[in-house]
């Protein structure tokens, strides 16, 4: 087995990571880069990762950046077949196009939107709207992105869409209310939770 290493914070998109890796069942050791003291900006961390961003994955020396790529290399590597559909797989398309949407369409028109038509093309992500009626066609019937298979394109999109719908960032529908139960019911989700929001330092002023 690797070593795996999971450079993470606390109270951020680390989550995801975490997930991914639980899900998966690998062990993994974690170093924190608290972002909340500004770690994630230290010389020793930007020679990893120059964006002064977290997650950052060290799986046997080989370094992985930006949470799509950790999903997909950590799905690839230790998940083929389950969380990963195979190359020759019909779904592997589908699956890849929904683990890149996460933060290459959802994120940004989820924090960012527009609703301007011309602005939307100028900016890549589309509007809103757009991009809330296409998840929602995604998660129609449903339960997951790729039907009834529960893969790591549910991680990647799911845990930036669970953050994004916990904080209110686009309106609620009822597909995508139930969707996040469904995320949020799953054990390896409940623990990243409270690895990445845990409960003693939500108590605090």
């Amino acid at each position: 087995m690797s070593k795996i290493v999971l450079h993470a914070s606390v109270f951020s998109r680390s989550f995801v990571a975490h997930w991914m890796l639980l899900e998966l069942g690998v062990p993994y050791e974690v170093v924190d880069t608290d972002i909340r003291t500004g770690m994630q900006k230290a010389p020793p961390y930007l020679k990893l990762n120059p964006m002064g961003k977290v997650p950052t994955l060290v799986d046997d020396g080989v370094v992985v950046t930006e949470l799509p790529a950790i999903c997909l290399h950590l799905a690839d590597k230790y998940g083929y077949g389950t969380l990963a559909p195979k190359i020759e797989d019909p779904l592997r398309g589908t699956y890849l196009r929904w683990t890149v949407f996460s933060t290459t369409t959802f994120e940004p028109a989820a924090y960012l939107g527009t609703s301007d038509a011309k602005e939307a093309r100028g900016v890549g992500w589309g509007t809103q709207k757009a991009m809330l009626d296409t998840l929602e066609h995604a998660l129609t019937p449903g339960p997951w992105l790729l039907g009834d298979r529960f893969s790591a394109a549910d991680i990647a999109l799911g845990g930036v869409f669970s953050i994004a719908y916990f904080n209110k960032r686009f309106p609620a529908r009822p597909v995508f209310d139930a969707y996040y139960q469904r995320l949020s019911d799953r054990p390896a989700n409940k623990r990243a939770g409270e690895i990445n929001w845990p409960p003693e330092l939500l108590k605090q002023p």
